[in-house]
């Protein structure tokens, strides 16, 4: 039986399934005055928020994130392995939830610390920091973070805004802008940076859940059906989250796109398209991409003392690593020729969308490419002879730069 998803999930699910029913609240009676453009889209993206923030006042949500070890293990370790950065700083936790990021600054000398949390839940917040902050350092607000105002501006933000491929919830959003209006032209972002990757997957036990089982009911050829829901799975841009093993992948990860989070704009992280050629790794089916991420804490510093006490710590939610509640997410390619062959070349390109009447949610598209004949990126990692001499000459050129001798650190 096929395991039952987490809420995380159903959220994910939920926002990228057809949004008919959103638009019919939005919109209202059929025989009520039309309303202004500007404001129905306003009112709509109001209603989306109301939404996602209500959704996250299940303790359930809480749970499931603070039992997520390795979630919750990089940000204590990244925060109290650091606490010099921390020692006498103000910081900002955006989305501060259960607190526990909050708690874990407080931990590490913070001076203040705002805990900003603009769900109902913020209520359960209070109670949660009045039992632990005996010395009244942590002050929590009801709001968004990037609408409140602070009395100054921050050392430190700190924030789990991640959601599945990353991008998904679009809480990023929240955090540019709290950033832009909160944080000290020197402030630090934890996490620092972040980075997703794809890779080719084969999906035996998805396959036959989803494709074999039309291949014989009551011994009738179904299979137009399984081509059908796949089918509909690609062009409505709705992934699956599902847990991969290493031996899963096809390929080698590629990177799909990466963030300094100090930096990244807003419009970096509205519509992202890359296109990638991979060379296959062994024999087997090429089922999909899967995407995951990383998350670093490495903020960068040109005190060069300073630079030399950051200790950094990596958040890794790849089949490689540790599960986490993040899962993997697998576009599934529909296709018939799915047998690939070691060192063969495969290409795909995948946007990712943000969505104008919701914006809390993603439109993931895929594309399979020809290797012959559609253009590689440059530099391309695939072992294609033309990309392989490429980045050899692109070696073999930096290898050149870095033997020139410097002019300053030759003797006058």
């Amino acid at each position: 039986m096929p395991k039952r998803p987490d809420l995380r999930e159903f959220v994910l699910v939920k926002n990228t399934m057809s949004q008919v029913e959103s638009e019919q609240k939005t919109n209202g009676d059929i025989n009520s005055p039309p309303t202004p453009p500007k404001k129905a889209k306003e009112r709509e993206k109001n209603c989306v928020d109301e939404e996602y923030f209500n959704s996250y006042n299940d303790i359930n949500i809480h749970k499931l994130m603070l039992q997520d070890g390795p979630r919750t293990r990089a940000y204590e370790k990244a925060i109290l392995e650091n606490s010099e950065l921390f020692t006498g700083k103000t910081v900002l936790d955006v989305g501060a939830g259960s607190g526990i990021l909050s708690l874990f600054c407080m931990k590490a000398g913070a001076k203040k610390v705002y805990a900003v949390e603009a769900s109902p839940f913020v209520h359960v917040l209070r109670e949660v920091i009045e039992l632990n902050d005996e010395n009244g350092i942590i002050e929590v607000i009801h709001g968004k973070a990037e609408e409140i105002e602070l009395p100054s501006q921050v050392d430190i933000i700190v924030s789990e805004w991640m959601g599945f491929y990353l991008l998904h919830e679009s809480m990023l959003d929240s955090v540019i802008k709290a950033r832009d209006k909160h944080l000290q032209d020197d402030g630090v972002m934890f996490p620092s940076h972040s980075t997703v990757y794809c890779a080719a997957v084969q999906l035996d036990e998805y396959m036959e859940d989803n494709v074999g089982y039309w291949e014989s009911v009551y011994g009738f050829n179904m299979l137009p059906v399984a081509t059908r829901v796949l089918e509909n799975k690609l062009s409505g841009g709705a992934p699956e989250v599902l847990v991969l093993k290493e031996s899963q992948l096809l390929s080698e990860p590629c990177v799909f796109t990466e963030y300094d989070l100090r930096w990244v704009q807003l419009d970096e992280v509205k519509s992202i398209r890359d296109r990638k050629f991979a060379s296959i790794t062994r024999d087997g089916k090429f089922h999909g991409v899967a995407l995951w991420f990383s998350c670093d804490f490495k903020p960068v510093f040109y005190d060069e003392e300073m630079a030399e006490k950051v200790r950094p710590v990596t958040l890794d939610t790849g089949p490689n690593a540790e599960p986490t509640h993040w899962k993997q997410t697998v576009i599934v390619v529909p296709r018939n020729d799915s047998e690939v062959e070691k060192d063969e070349i495969v290409g795909w390109e995948i946007s990712m969308d943000q969505s104008e009447d919701n914006p809390r949610h993603y439109q993931l598209g895929l594309s399979l490419l020809d290797p012959e004949t559609d253009e590689h990126p440059v530099p391309c990692e695939c072992k294609m002879a033309r990309c392989a001499l490429f980045a050899a000459l692109m070696q073999k050129e930096e290898d050149d730069l870095e033997e020139i001798p410097n002019i300053e650190d030759e003797p006058s």
